[in-house]
């Protein structure tokens, strides 16, 4: 016991950053179990120590420790499995050069980094405004959900839907490329098919619960709902996204384009 203790605190002592008095300590904690598994003290798989453990040897209390782990496994960073514990995940992968998902930092021309996880795929998603725009002949349109971690800040819910005649091989891509990759790169990259048009529409709504749960808000809080439907070429729509934005305090950087105007660079 003793040495478990000493063992954590070697491990806050290494990797809780300065303290900033506007971060609440469960994000201290949160904060500090995100660098040492970056930096390999907790390896993909590993077993952390339990709740009780970490609030004995740690200045933190047991609901602080719990509210912690409860938004890494929300973030997908650890895994909790009922009656064994918590486990490092596969660390998430940072999306290289994201479209929808471009949020401002604290410099003007810079955006967040956005680290998504899979966390749904199927090949039938079923009736939705997605069925007319992307299968009016009634085919199949897949569905792949996506909850991404904004700079460690806050998470959205991504739901995006193709056509699964034409875009299946989306299905059978690795949790690790659908993370890193965006989505239009992918379908260039894959298909020969750039992505030369987006409509996105906005709407102020509730967040659906299941949601809140994957996004750890409170049920009924109200959020951002994004449509955005690409296409490529005339009439030729490609896929159809929701993006879930709960409230926050980033602006939200919002372009038909991938290219950034001079003014940003």
């Amino acid at each position: 016991m003793a040495q478990l203790d000493r063992a954590l605190v070697e491990f806050l002592n290494n990797y809780r950053g300065p303290e900033i008095k506007s971060l609440p300590k469960y994000a201290r904690l949160r904060e500090a179990f995100i660098a040492a598994i970056e930096d390999g003290h907790f390896q993909p798989g590993q077993k952390l120590p339990t709740e009780a453990d970490l609030a004995r040897s740690t200045p933190f209390s047991l609901g602080t420790v719990q509210k912690a782990l409860k938004a890494l496994s929300d973030a997908g960073v650890v895994v909790r499995r009922q009656g064994r514990g918590t486990f490092v995940a596969d660390y998430q992968h940072q999306m290289d050069a994201p479209w929808h998902c471009r949020f401002i930092g604290e410099q003007e021309n810079a955006f967040l980094p956005v680290f998504p996880k899979v966390i749904l795929r199927k090949g039938n998603a079923g009736p939705g405004p997605w069925s007319a725009v992307l299968a009016p002949a009634g085919e199949p349109v897949l569905q792949i959900d996506r909850v991404i971690l904004v700079a460690d800040e806050f998470s959205v819910y991504s739901r995006y839907f193709a056509n699964a005649r034409r875009f299946g091989g989306l299905l059978e891509k690795s949790d690790a490329e659908l993370e890193r990759t965006n989505f239009k790169i992918l379908l260039r990259r894959e298909y020969n098919l750039p992505v030369t048009g987006v409509t996105q529409t906005v709407l102020l709504t509730r967040l659906p619960d299941d949601m809140c749960g994957a996004l750890s808000q409170d049920k009924g809080v109200h959020g951002m709902k994004m449509e955005i439907v690409a296409s490529s070429g005339l009439d030729n729509p490609v896929y159809f996204q929701e993006i879930y934005v709960p409230p926050n305090d980033r602006k939200l950087y919002i372009s038909d384009s991938s290219s950034l105007p001079a003014f940003w660079i």
